[in-house]
């Protein structure tokens, strides 16, 4: 029902979200460089994904660009570590057979997957962090709500979990709250540390202001 009108305003919002990182990747040089532009792609291809799916392209949206936009998240999270390795990844053909409900079932479980190396990723930095403030908390809640979302839909899809129908589109809604967490992080911590002269992002070579 509202579904499309979600996919609408998450695009908003991601775009609002992407100014930053976008213009700190023309500002920043070096290596800060390199992570903010891994940043920009994440945010732009999620950006694809919800205008592909506000036009009901459902299959191409959850089936790849959702996964994409999460294995690049996983690729920032590595880097952000520092432990990112020089490797030659190649990616393979698959053809499938099975019916378009069977492949976007299984896609929506690969992209929960991925969410949940990428929460992996952040729990693990944001441990060694220590502060509820830092960068990596926040993204760990950022991919927590996210993961919410995307668990509730499946489940709705499977009749595990059966909604009323003003209520169907709730997996939806909770990804647009997820989104506006993150514009409004991103945001806010470009402000603050603007005005205070003060790291970004914790934990980096550099300032990012």
């Amino acid at each position: 029902m509202f579904e499309t009108q979600f996919h609408l305003i998450s695009a908003v919002l991601i775009a609002l979200a992407a100014i930053v990182p976008i213009y700190l990747t023309i500002k920043l040089k070096d290596n800060l460089k390199k992570l903010t532009a891994i940043l920009s792609t994440f945010i732009l291809i999620h950006a694809v994904y919800q205008v592909v799916g506000f036009f009901g392209l459902t299959l191409l949206a959850d089936g790849v660009f959702e996964p994409l936009s999460v294995g690049v998240l996983i690729f920032f999270g590595i880097n952000y570590s520092g432990i990112a390795k020089q490797r030659n990844m190649s990616i393979k053909n698959m053809v499938v057979v099975w019916s378009p409900g069977t492949l976007l079932l299984l896609m929506n479980s690969i992209t929960i997957m991925l969410l949940l190396g990428a929460l992996g990723i952040f729990v693990w930095l944001a441990a060694r962090a220590k502060n509820i403030r830092s960068f990596q908390f926040q993204m760990s809640i950022f991919i927590i709500i996210w993961i919410s979302g995307d668990m509730v839909s499946v489940l709705h899809d499977n009749g595990i979990v059966v909604f009323s129908a003003l209520q169907s589109d709730v997996g939806s809604g909770i990804h647009v709250v997820s989104m506006v967490f993150f514009s409004v992080m991103l945001w806010l911590r470009y402000y603050y540390s603007e005005r205070s002269s003060k790291k970004m992002v914790e934990d980096l070579d550099a300032v990012l202001r």
